[in-house]
């Protein structure tokens, strides 16, 4: 009990005075070195040599009898195949369902968590296990198979089907398509098709991720074997507990059971219970294996994680992540080539999506990396990137949405003051009088030509409008204005075909404005000024609906980041605070921006199809919602500028004319640090590499002097000892990790 409270009180002596420390090179050299690489000059030689970096002084840590030494194979290619298969599973859901509403948003996550937790698993496992050998070869085709087959399951997933009511939405799609002359047997087996697919795609994913955890626990199992033949306690002849690996393949064989009964559940017509159950199982599982993993690092038979390797490879998913999100951006510029919604303004959206995209790359690699960290903080900062990522691919396709919404707000404008005008020529002429081209400014004129419908023929069709209303309908005004509001609804979907943001088939808007257009005029239930008042605002808020939850995904962008840099170490002096609260500070702000929801339900559209309401609609097709968070991600960015700068004034100011001393690390955060020398080499190619099997006579054995320039140099964070050669490395670099 007196050592907790020593420690607490040491805790919170190490909290308060980080606050206050300034930066010093006695202090940190690992964090000096950090600041040094971020100072970037104006221009630099290419002739001149770069000033050397001090180096931190070899620790050497002492091992514990109950943790497992592992030489391990660094496979990149491998590596790099499963991030990729990993990103294009969980992209192909995008392409299949976007995300408009907040349950689509829900839903993207939900998904993405399964996806990403199969890849972190396996990365879990490759830090500690993996070997250059052809057993983990078939097991990277296996994962790479477990991927693809999930991308195949995408298709229109909600993960909430059969949970949420939707019985209102589709009794007003079957209305409509009705009203649009289609049969019952026809409605019916479309609805059964539609009903189908989400209990298809759930039952796939259920197989699929149980023969995930099927392959992955074939790979403990296969270092279990190894481990129980080869290690023993060091110094004495008795075997070495395995707990750890009692843990991992125990939570594996629970999620692999969880899946194949939510296979079995699901069954061909599941109800709501069955939905929930399904749920249930799905989610589960991840969090007891998340629990191993920590549990599995406090037991006898542990081995460390490498940091490191941890970092890396977190940092090669969030540039794919990137790289994924810039394609989905990039990819509607296309559209809006020779369209009316090129112009300044949207110009004006592209550069803003460009300073984000730029900005978050470069906060990201701002943030100093947890090389020295220890077990518990590298595995919690590793699955709490999870919350980052999340927020990162879903404020990146709320950049392309808003992007999308810029072009169709302007494209838009046309058939808006199409009408406007055309009513106010009904109105000025009276009726029975034929509509002119003369009758409409050259613009308009012009922006019809854009979309690629002639104002003559549109015209051809309110004219013949009106004298249908007054030779058969009794001169009925409100039948040829009826004329004239269909032929704008024929405009607006021509506009959006011409943005690529045509309304899906299965969407109430298309259904709707299907309805509206097929109908004869007179048909007044389904052809009024109300119908298509109601279809303009449907136009608005079915593309602009991400603006409402943008704000929120951008601002916890910032807000995980900092939380994640706070799980990894705590900071380290009085900037990194500064960096940490100014990044949560700031993710606040956006969020806070998301105010301007208010009254987002109420009418959109006055009657001339001006804005009113909620200022949120005019933001969004005005292209006005991504220039605040450009803003705040560049005022960001100088904050921490100065904030380096800063540091760096107090490294000269503090060790100026002084020699440099080491300030040990606490022993809490460099929990398994250590540098030592070997004279052998460790690369050994047998048919399946032992991870536990020593791979030379005298490995383990260190040097009292410095090694030659033909002996390997090794170098070890967190218990891992890296091999450094003179030549070239191959993808199957064997480094030994030492637990």
């Amino acid at each position: 009990m007196s050592d907790s409270r020593h420690a607490n009180g040491l805790g919170k002596k190490r909290l308060v005075s980080s606050l206050r420390k300034k930066s010093s090179v006695d202090d940190d050299i690992t964090l000096y070195n950090q600041r040094q690489g971020s100072i970037i000059p104006w221009s630099r030689s290419p002739f001149e040599e770069f000033p050397k970096l001090p180096e931190p002084p070899k620790e050497k840590m002492t091992y514990s009898d109950d943790e497992l030494k592992v030489y391990v194979s660094e496979v990149p290619w491998s590596d790099l195949l499963l991030e990729i298969a990993m990103t294009t599973a969980f992209a192909s859901l995008t392409d299949g369902t976007p995300i408009m509403q907040g349950s689509d948003v829900s839903s993207y996550c939900s998904f993405f968590a399964l996806v990403w937790w199969i890849w972190a698993s396996q990365v879990a496992y490759n830090v500690r296990f993996r070997q250059s050998d052809w057993l983990h070869r078939f097991f990277v085709f296996f994962q790479l198979l477990v991927f693809c087959t999930l991308a195949a399951f995408t298709k229109g997933f909600d993960v909430t089907n059969g949970v949420i009511d939707n019985v209102q939405e589709q009794n007003i799609l079957t209305q409509l398509k009705f009203q649009d002359f289609l049969s019952q047997i026809d409605i019916e087996v479309q609805n059964y098709r539609n009903d189908r697919i989400p209990t298809l795609n759930a039952r796939g994913i259920s197989m699929t991720i149980a023969f995930s955890r099927v392959v992955l626990l074939a790979q403990y199992v296969i270092a279990f074997f190894h481990v129980s033949r080869t290690q023993l306690v060091r110094g004495e002849n008795r075997r070495l507990k395995t707990t750890a690996f009692f843990v991992h393949i125990g939570s594996l064989l629970f999620s692999a059971t969880c899946y194949f009964v939510a296979y079995l559940v699901i069954g061909k017509n599941p109800d709501e219970t069955d939905q929930i159950v399904k749920i249930i199982l799905w989610y589960l599982p991840l969090l007891v294996e998340v629990a191993a993993h920590f549990v599995a690092v406090s037991v006898p038979g542990r081995v460390r994680y490498s940091p490191k390797e941890i970092y890396a490879r977190s940092s090669t998913v969030f540039i794919i992540i990137l790289g994924g999100g810039l394609d989905k951006i990039t990819n509607g510029f296309q559209y809006i080539v020779g369209n009316i919604s090129l112009g300044p303004g949207y110009l004006t959206l592209i550069l803003c999506a460009a300073i984000i995209f730029i900005l978050i790359f470069t906060l990201y690699f701002s943030t100093s990396g947890g090389d020295n960290v220890g077990n518990r903080r590298a595995l919690a900062s590793f699955f709490f990137q999870f919350f980052f990522l999340s927020s990162l691919i879903v404020t990146l396709q709320g950049i392309a949405q808003m992007l999308a919404v810029g072009s169709i707000g302007t494209a838009m404008d046309v058939p808006s003051q199409f009408v406007r005008t055309s009513s106010a020529l009904m109105s000025s002429k009276g009726f029975g009088v034929h509509l002119n081209e003369s009758d409409y400014s050259y613009d308009e004129f012009h922006n019809l030509n854009k979309t690629g419908l002639a104002l003559n023929s549109l015209l051809n069709v309110i004219n013949y409008g009106i004298d249908d209303a007054r030779n058969n309908y009794g001169s009925n005004p409100a039948v040829a204005y009826n004329y004239m509001l269909q032929v704008d609804v024929a405009l607006s979907y021509r506009v959006l075909y011409n943005v690529h943001a045509n309304p899906d088939p299965e969407s109430v808007l298309y259904n709707k404005m299907l309805v509206f257009f097929d109908n004869d005029a007179s048909n007044f239930s389904v052809v009024s000024n109300s119908s298509f008042h109601e279809i303009a605002e449907m136009i608005i808020t079915d593309n602009a609906t991400p603006a409402l939850w943008f704000y929120a995904a951008g601002g916890m962008v910032l807000i995980t980041l900092a939380l994640n840099n706070l799980v990894t170490r705590l900071p380290r002096d009085r900037y990194e605070w500064g960096q940490t609260i100014s990044r949560i500070f700031m993710g606040s702000l956006v969020i806070a921006l998301t105010a301007m929801d208010v009254n987002a339900s109420s009418d959109i559209l006055d009657a001339n199809l001006n804005y009113e309401g909620s200022r949120i609609w005019k933001f969004a097709t005005h292209s006005m919602v991504l220039p605040p968070y450009a803003v705040a991600l560049a005022v960001e960015q100088i904050i921490e500028l100065c904030l380096l700068y800063l540091a760096w004034r107090s490294y000269k100011k503090r060790d100026n004319g002084r020699p440099m001393r080491y300030g040990r690390t606490p022993v809490e955060d460099l929990e398994n640090f250590q540098e030592i020398e070997m004279d052998k080499d460790l690369r050994g190619q047998p048919g399946y590499s032992n991870p536990f099997e020593d791979r030379g006579e005298d490995i383990g054995h260190a040097h009292t002097s410095s090694p030659t320039t033909s002996t390997p140099s090794v170098s070890s964070y967190a218990g891992r000892t890296y091999n450094h050669r003179k030549q070239q490395s191959t993808d199957s670099d064997s480094r030994p990790l030492i637990s």
